[in-house]
């Protein structure tokens, strides 16, 4: 008989190797980046253009709106990391893409605070280097969102690829279930972000019509990536 353990590695493996999922995982990635470049690239020109800051002389950078500003740059940051790690896990270099996804997870973190926590946005785009690690570092932001993110698992990041520690080797051997495994949790960061960035527009009229139109079908691929993909139905590192 076999384990019941072994039963569900072998049942998750299958789902993490399976090559129409493996497919639908890569292109919801690509999708996801160019979304969030044209959003971000959108929103750069509307924050600059528009809004009260430069006028009242309260941007460094002579922008309309910081706040608008800072969710662009977090959007295009967000893109490049998203289609290079789809890159990196594409072609085997699966130890790089860990190290990214630890980055998308602060995007995450960072795309939380501009949504809920007022003039985060403007603060964090007009802020110092010790700003950031007063305010804006993983752990404080963690501790801001009172237990919304375990540190549990930004600490699985950091150790699976977000340092140099031995047990990176598992990233080393090609398996394509480990990085299929990690995809599928960036896709998760990912379409959290966007969800933030949803709730964001609908608070502000000159940046909604460039994130909701295309909502709909962001909404809708998310959904079918879900709906197909078995590694999203496992449990958080315990």
């Amino acid at each position: 008989m076999i384990p019941e353990a072994q039963m569900t590695e072998d049942i998750f493996r299958m789902a993490a190797e399976e090559p129409g999922l493996v497919k639908l995982r890569d292109d919801l990635a690509r999708f996801t980046a160019q979304t969030f470049n044209e959003v971000g690239d959108e929103l750069h020109v509307v924050g600059h253009l528009c809004g009260s800051d430069r006028v009242n002389c309260e941007s460094p950078g002579m922008h309309g709106s910081d706040e608008i500003v800072a969710v662009s740059l977090l959007l295009r940051i967000g893109a490049q990391l998203t289609s290079a790690c789809a890159d990196l896990f594409a072609d085997g270099r699966h130890y790089a893409a860990a190290a990214l996804v630890r980055q998308v997870v602060e995007i995450e973190y960072l795309a939380w605070a501009f949504q809920t926590r007022d003039k985060d946005a403007e603060r964090w785009l007009r802020s110092t280097r010790e700003d950031r690690q007063s305010f804006f570092s993983a752990a404080k932001l963690r501790q801001a969102a009172n237990g919304k993110f375990r540190g549990k698992d930004y600490a699985y990041h950091c150790e699976l690829g977000g340092h140099p520690v031995p047990g990176s080797h598992i990233l080393l051997r090609g398996d394509v279930g480990c990085s299929q495994l990690l995809l599928s949790d960036l896709l998760g960061h990912t379409g959290r972000i966007w969800n933030h960035a949803v709730f964001w527009a609908k608070e502000n009229s000159w940046a909604a019509e460039f994130v909701l139109r295309r909502s709909k079908e962001m909404a809708r691929r998310y959904n079918q990536w879900v709906r197909a993909d078995g590694l999203t139905d496992l449990p958080p590192p315990p």
